[in-house]
């Protein structure tokens, strides 16, 4: 099998080591054998090598987003509603637009009527290509008003019996995680965000059974009380963290047990900012209200040494499936190192989903999952979200995504078959 070589290329690796200037990375089938200065690489004896300069551009492992909702529309008041055949063309959109944005791997956190499922089943047959897919099923609930807010997204659960029940469900159906609401929604009507809903016991239930399969549980918390009860319940990732800022211990815990935080600023972000018609009055209060003390949050947590890892919350009002590494821009605002951030999409992104082994870095034996763009995103993270400064997104050794066909570019055979050109 040939090997394929990108030689004078700015290495990122997503560890947080200092870039490499004049770097090489080395694929051969799926995976990267080498990755480093190329006057380090040496080919192996007897193997065919493919070569490309890459002067200029920078490469850094493929973006991992730790939050999004997949089947949701972005609509202005946040409903998830309609015919399933639309939403699973809508999910399929929201995949390639994801792909060609440079997000090679999601964690879905709460799909529609487990059609989630059978997109992913879709893409391993080889019927399309998409991102990788961490999938929660429905998320856990107590009974509550988001049930008919969001058709399909919601199993309520009252109870121990119930959650473990409940939980149970979304594992036989093929979930890689469980998800559970430990507190009120920003996008829910009538909750209030800083609110405790799920009690200890019943959070504890689901990391039971999550934990006899070796899966973990994503926890939904804005406010302290429901951090806690995640927490000490045994949650692997808060889901937005709103109010953590309130107590220190908690986040000394969190850095002591790796427990992760996925703030999700975008979500706010979005509603808050620019001309956002349709947004019901109620949820753009909620988001004015909140925004700061995530923001607080998230500082805190980054002084503290708890691990971040990056999340969109894709699909809420206006943040478009494709637009997701503008999180890394607002966590760099909250104080965030623009090389921190980029490790918090790459590196701990994929710890967070416990798939550390194969993603994640440029590292030889990791999958290759690239992205490789124009301008180098620790000058301005921004860059990462704009679709021009994309040139290829390489997943699992083949080329899923470019930006425009160039005859003295990467030769066709090297594309996936279904390749996305600026799927947007």
């Amino acid at each position: 099998m040939t090997i394929t070589l990108f030689k004078n290329a700015t290495l990122i690796d997503g560890t947080g080591a200092k870039s490499v200037e004049h770097g090489a990375l080395a694929v051969e089938n799926d995976k990267i054998v080498f990755a480093g200065p190329a006057e380090k690489w040496q080919a192996p004896e007897g193997k065919l090598v493919q070569e490309f300069d890459m002067t200029g551009r920078t490469i850094l492992p493929g973006l991992i987003d730790c939050h999004v909702h997949i089947a949701a529309e972005c609509l202005p008041d946040s409903t998830l509603a309609g015919p399933w055949g639309w939403t699973t063309l809508i999910m399929l959109k929201h995949a390639q637009n994801t792909l060609a944005a440079g997000i090679t791997t999601i964690r879905d956190v709460g799909g529609r009527h487990h059609l989630e499922f059978s997109l992913r089943k879709a893409v391993d047959a080889g019927f399309f290509v998409a991102p990788r897919m961490s999938l929660a099923g429905k998320l856990l609930s107590i009974t509550c008003a988001g049930t008919e807010w969001y058709d399909g997204m919601y199993r309520e659960a009252d109870g121990v019996d119930e959650v473990r029940k409940a939980a149970r469900e979304q594992l036989k159906a093929g979930a890689d995680l469980i998800k559970v609401l430990a507190t009120g929604a920003v996008l829910s009507p009538g909750e209030k965000p800083g609110a405790a809903t799920f009690e200890l016991e019943e959070i504890r239930a689901a990391v039971v059974e999550a934990g006899k399969v070796g899966k973990i549980v994503a926890a939904h918390a804005h406010g302290i009380e429901g951090i806690r009860n995640a927490v000490e319940a045994g949650a692997k990732t808060i889901e937005h963290g709103t109010y953590l800022n309130q107590d220190s211990r908690i986040m000394e815990r969190m850095a002591r047990d790796e427990i992760f935080l996925v703030p999700t600023l975008k979500a706010g972000w979005d509603i808050i900012h620019g001309d956002r018609p349709g947004i019901p009055d109620w949820i753009l209060e909620k988001s004015k209200e909140t925004q700061e003390d995530a923001l607080r949050s998230i500082s805190k947590a980054y002084e503290m040494g708890v691990p971040i890892a990056m999340g969109t919350d894709a699909a809420t009002p206006y943040n478009f499936h494709g637009e997701n590494a503008m999180e890394l821009y607002y966590m760099s605002q909250a104080g965030i190192s623009a090389m921190d951030c980029i490790v918090a999409s790459t590196k701990n992104a994929a710890r967070a989903l416990g798939w550390e082994s194969r993603l994640g870095t440029l590292e030889a034996g990791k999958l290759a999952d690239i992205l490789i763009v124009k301008k180098n995103p620790l000058d301005d993270l921004r860059s990462l979200a704009d679709r021009t400064n994309i040139e290829y997104v390489m997943q699992g050794g083949k080329f899923v995504a470019r930006q425009y066909s160039d005859s003295s570019g990467i030769p066709e055979e090297l594309m996936a078959g279904a390749w996305i050109c600026c799927g947007f």
